[in-house]
């Protein structure tokens, strides 16, 4: 065999020894950086297990003041944690549940600010109601109809015959002046019930006080007209200084009597 003959075939094994060295150390070089990308993650998870592992001994708050309680009475995770160095993450955390005890304690607020406006809306309520019953027209209603019906009693009580039919109106109309300064004096609304009560039960005995009183203090058929006219109006300019004087006298026990029993009455009925 010539030096022609084998010359190619030597340069063939030399090649392929060439690429098998290349080979070889191609697989050295990967499995190295595969070691070493290996390593990397390993440290990596290592790294990050420990800070998962601190970041949940932060979340527990270092002291039970830091617990709140929620609506339904559970126990609410703190807002707060220990201080120090804490990730990104963990502070943003940290941010939001620091954002949802401002909103509860924000609810907390505005829901007694809601009791409170309510409170307010049923005292304006009442104060309208208050308002409405004690307004001169409707008022005025009411006292004329104590009035009228007084005088239909007193007419129809045997009592009453020994007093003219002006000592009469007289009488009817004071009984209606008391009943109104009852009402206002207690800023009351009176049902139908509680009306006919008060007429019924307690204005005939005092419309025959003032009748008596009346028949001491006026000395005419005038002075008797200024006194229903008085009583109708509350006017006292209307009447002379000795006749206010001595009706002042004569009334004044009476309204004492009535008053006295109508104010028992009252507590009596708030307490029941």
């Amino acid at each position: 065999m010539t030096d022609q003959e084998t010359s190619p075939a030597v340069k063939s094994s030399k090649k392929g020894l060439v690429i098998g060295i290349i080979t070889l150390l191609a697989i050295v070089i990967a499995a190295i950086a595969g070691y070493f990308a290996y390593t990397n993650i390993t440290q990596q998870t290592a790294i990050n297990a420990k800070e998962l592992e601190q970041f949940g001994y932060q979340m527990v708050a270092s002291s039970r003041s830091f617990e709140s309680t929620g609506e339904l009475g559970e126990k609410q995770l703190p807002s707060t944690f220990d201080e120090g160095k804490i990730p990104p993450t963990q502070k943003v955390i940290r941010g939001l549940l620091n954002d949802k005890d401002t909103l509860i304690q924000n609810n907390e607020a505005l829901q007694q600010e809601i009791e409170s406006l309510k409170a307010r809306i049923a005292d304006l309520e009442e104060y309208k109601q208050l308002n409405e019953h004690f307004a001169p027209n409707r008022l005025a209603d009411e006292l004329n109809e104590v009035e009228r019906r007084v005088k239909a009693f007193l007419i129809r009580s045997s009592d009453a015959e020994r007093f003219s039919t002006l000592q009469i109106e007289i009488m009817a109309a004071a009984s209606a002046a008391e009943y109104k300064a009852y009402i206002t004096r207690n800023r009351l609304m009176l049902s139908a019930d509680q009306k006919q009560q008060v007429i019924s039960d307690y204005l005939p005995a005092y419309a025959f006080c003032v009748g008596d009183g009346v028949d001491i203090a006026a000395n005419s058929p005038q002075e008797e007209r200024l006194l229903a006219t008085y009583f109708r109006t509350d006017d006292g300019s209307l009447l002379p200084q000795a006749l206010a004087q001595d009706l002042s006298s004569v009334v004044a026990p009476c309204q004492l009597a009535i008053r006295t029993r109508l104010d028992n009455n009252s507590t009596d009925t708030s307490q029941g």
